[in-house]
């Protein structure tokens, strides 16, 4: 028999301390066994250990004294049923996870995990530093959502430095503004072939989108039948996210990424990484999606883009655009254990 106090679970039988020492639970102290909460109600749960207390007693003080007890609980034993070793993380993360096949004093844990219920909000510039945070330890960082079932859903979160293989001198075209995008005329077709900006109108016209329209005026690889702050004008009227969507644009192209929109599904763009010209082109890599670092999702909203992209073959980015022109990439894959 265990006993619980207020702040632990003590177990002191010798042959069952070296039963759950052998499988990594616990901590020594003195001649005792400590187990934290969340692992005493695992063990409980399997019917590995019994203590002094009712079922309800026990999960009622371990509610109080751990927050978020029972997201912790059901994650540490989805862990442990799927053969991995896990301790508690402090104030690192919610869990340390050791690779498989590895146990905890033969190296270093792989995965920082935090909990989210799916009724909470994700601030993505928190994902984003916990994300710098793992890299700095040569971790991995790890979100696991649950929802109202109990069911748990694992997001392998990375910093992402995307680059492509466009490198061209584009040509130049005269355009005109229309209501919601670009016509262009001479030029209009060697920007497409070379670049793969806009596309095939009518006869040898092009239409190109406004972002597109605004990178080639900032370039001065457009002339536009009116003067820039009219079209700068126009251009906020017609696109919502106006500012992101052009700093993202920018970036993108930089970076020797081709963007093109991303609407049907339901990102920013889809983006391009090695683009040879329009005729032999390759699925699209990237959905990527600019936003705001102040910004929260709740876990549905997340869920929907992720499993949307990995539906596609692509993967899932968001660009954190901050206001002095700053952009964080960070990946965000659905992943199992």
């Amino acid at each position: 028999m265990s006993y619980l106090t207020d702040e632990e679970v003590v177990v002191e039988s010798n042959s069952k301390k070296k039963d759950l020492k052998k499988s990594y639970f616990g901590e020594e102290k003195g001649n005792k066994l400590i187990l934290s909460f969340v692992e005493a109600g695992y063990l409980l749960n399997e019917g590995k250990i019994e203590v002094n207390s009712s079922e309800e007693e026990f999960f009622n003080l371990a509610c109080n004294k751990v927050n978020q007890y029972e997201l912790k609980l059901a994650v540490y034993s989805d862990i442990r049923k799927r053969g991995l070793f896990t301790k508690e993380g402090g104030k690192s993360a919610d869990f340390l996870v050791y690779p498989r096949g590895e146990k905890p004093d033969e190296g270093a844990s792989e995965y920082l995990i935090y909990i989210k219920s799916e009724r909470d909000k994700i601030q993505i510039k928190d994902l984003l530093k916990k994300s710098k945070k793992a890299n700095n330890l040569r971790k991995k960082a790890l979100l696991s959502v649950i929802d109202g079932e109990g069911d748990i859903t694992y997001y392998k979160i990375s910093t992402f430095n995307p680059s492509g293989n466009l490198d061209i001198d584009e040509a130049k075209s005269k355009g005109s503004l229309l209501e919601d995008r670009v016509l262009t005329w001479k030029g209009g077709e060697k920007l497409y072939k070379n670049g793969f900006y806009g596309k095939p109108f009518s006869g040898d016209t092009y239409q190109l989108t406004i972002i597109e329209a605004n990178y080639l005026l900032e370039k001065g690889k457009l002339d536009l039948d009116t003067n820039k702050n009219n079209f700068l004008k126009k251009a906020k009227n017609i696109e919502k996210d106006f500012y992101i969507k052009k700093l993202l644009y920018e970036d993108l192209r930089e970076r020797g990424l081709v963007p093109k929109t991303g609407f049907k599904f339901g990102s920013h763009f889809r983006v391009y990484d090695n683009f040879k010209d329009p005729e032999n082109l390759e699925h699209a890599k990237y959905l990527i999606h600019g936003i705001n670092p102040n910004t929260s999702l709740s876990p549905p909203e997340l869920s929907r883009a992720v499993r949307l992209a990995q539906n596609v073959r692509k993967k899932m980015v968001f660009a954190l655009v901050s206001e002095n022109k700053k952009i964080d990439y960070i990946k965000i894959k659905r992943i199992k254990l």
